[in-house]
């Protein structure tokens, strides 16, 4: 009997530990990895409302960008957000829910996530995205995020692992009521597999035992405890999946933020092709042009409306961009249309254009609407960079197996500071509403796609030379 005591005593306690463990872990690595998407999610909502509320304190205002978030607080009361200082006083509106000392990584402008207590004794969460004024002055957006609900599910967790145990506990008393006799070894061994099994997380083999005593009855018990696992399981599995269509949820509203963003670039990249149908436009209203000059100038119009058209439809797909439509295209008689459709907005501002071409047709594989953009972002940027006139050059030069392309201005340059992010979406160095920061951008990945690469020389004062690269067209390699 002691020997039956010391099995049974043995089965319960290795029963207990596995379940414990087991619960133990798989509410850790549950209720990390909700803390991490819950950090992961309000840092990706604080982004989007982070660059929004930029926009607006800078275009229309700090009264303008609290009243979004107040707005916004309304139609999301679960998570809210406000704006706060990092120096404002205590008992302002805009002083953090938590001490200055622990925002200290704000000031290298990385986002930073907090877990606080309230008076009331709930958990959130903190979130905040800083922004840095001209002035030197810390702000941030900071998202509020109650941890309820992951304190409901840790204790729900808790509840269903003790049942758990304590079911392992009584299925082990009741073995020892009816051990002690040699004739239950084997039925007490296909217990003890069954008990395993369900310790390793297998629901699916049914226990048949067959008997109605109590090594039958333990049977029925364990039977039942493997059903209750089994659905306890599949909850779980619906709860995650549940977590997972409320996270999809989260994305989705990010995304459309990124879509705001993306249409408000609209504005940048129409502004080249609605100059030049604006000066071509005056150009027919002063009644200076002879009727075949304005022929063409009325065609330039419809090019270049045609052009908008497509430019809204490249800005929509710049985040699933689709294949390219290449064909044959002379570059040179492609830069000397650039150079023709800007030439009115040119005069406007005293900018001579010049251009080095080579007497050849130079041909290459390229889609000529998205190399047209590119070159007409680049000459467009030289112009804006002159406001007191200078010259523009195009130059094109072939080389073995490939062209170069340079645009060359004698605008303010750029500071050596911002060369490495020229490139980068929504970096700008204009004014506000001049630039959204995905001209250069979008011209970086057409000339990638095009198997080219885009570099840029700067100087302060004296200006900018943007240089592409580009490979030709597999004629012109040959006769090359």
């Amino acid at each position: 009997m002691r020997l039956t005591i010391r099995i049974t005593a043995a089965i319960t306690l290795g029963i207990v530990l596995i379940f414990s463990i087991h619960s133990y872990l798989s509410i850790q690595r549950e209720r990390e990895q909700l803390k991490k998407n819950l950090s992961r999610e309000a840092r990706n909502l604080g982004e989007s409302l982070l660059f929004i509320v930029t926009e607006l304190r800078e275009s229309r205002g700090e009264k303008a960008a609290m009243a979004f978030l107040s707005r916004r607080n309304l139609l999301s009361p679960s998570l809210p957000a406000r704006w706060v200082w990092i120096d404002a006083e205590e008992g302002s509106s805009f002083h953090p829910l938590i001490p200055k000392s622990k925002l200290s990584e704000l000031s290298n402008g990385e986002p930073l996530s907090v877990l606080a207590s309230s008076q009331e004794g709930h958990d959130f969460l903190l979130t905040y995205l800083p922004s840095i004024d001209p002035g030197g002055r810390i702000g941030a957006i900071e998202i509020r995020e109650s941890m309820d609900e992951l304190h409901d599910y840790v204790q729900e967790s808790l509840r269903r692992s003790a049942m758990v145990v304590a079911a392992a506990v009584i299925s082990g008393l009741l073995f020892m009521t009816v051990l002690g006799s040699l004739w239950i070894n084997r039925p007490v061994r296909r217990l003890r597999e069954q008990a395993e099994r369900i310790g390793t997380g297998d629901f699916s083999t049914a226990l048949d035992f067959g008997g109605r005593d109590e090594l039958g009855s333990l049977a029925g018990t364990i039977e039942q405890m493997r059903g209750q696992l089994a659905a306890a399981k599949q909850a779980e599995e619906e709860a995650t999946r549940e977590r997972i269509e409320a996270l999809e949820k989260l994305r989705h509203t990010e995304r459309l933020a990124t879509l705001g963003r993306l249409s408000a670039g609209m504005a940048h990249e129409l502004g080249t092709p609605l100059n030049v149908i604006s000066g071509r436009a005056k150009l027919i209203s002063s009644e200076e042009l002879s009727p075949e000059e304005t022929v063409h100038s009325a065609k330039i119009i419809g090019e270049q409306a045609d052009r908008m058209t497509h430019i809204m439809r490249q800005l929509l797909d710049y985040a699933r961009r689709g294949e390219s439509r290449k064909q044959q295209v002379d570059i040179s008689e492609l830069l000397a249309n650039v150079a023709e459709m800007l030439r009115p907005t040119a005069q406007k501002q005293r900018i001579e254009i010049t251009l080095n071409l080579p007497k050849e047709p130079v041909q290459i594989k390229a889609d000529l609407g998205q190399i047209q953009q590119v070159l007409l972002n680049l000459a467009m940027n030289g112009i804006q960079a002159m406001p007191q006139g200078g010259t523009l050059e195009l130059a094109l030069v072939v080389t073995e197996g490939q062209l170069k392309i340079s645009i060359c201005d004698q605008g303010s340059g750029i500071a050596p500071e911002d060369l490495p992010q020229i490139f980068d979406p929504f970096f700008t160095t204009k004014d506000v509403g001049q630039g959204t920061g995905l001209g250069l951008s979008i011209a970086q990945g057409i000339v990638n796609e095009h198997g080219g690469q885009i570099e840029v020389d700067s100087t302060l004062g004296e200006g900018s030379r943007f240089r592409l690269s580009l490979p030709l067209a597999d004629k012109e390699v040959k006769d090359g």
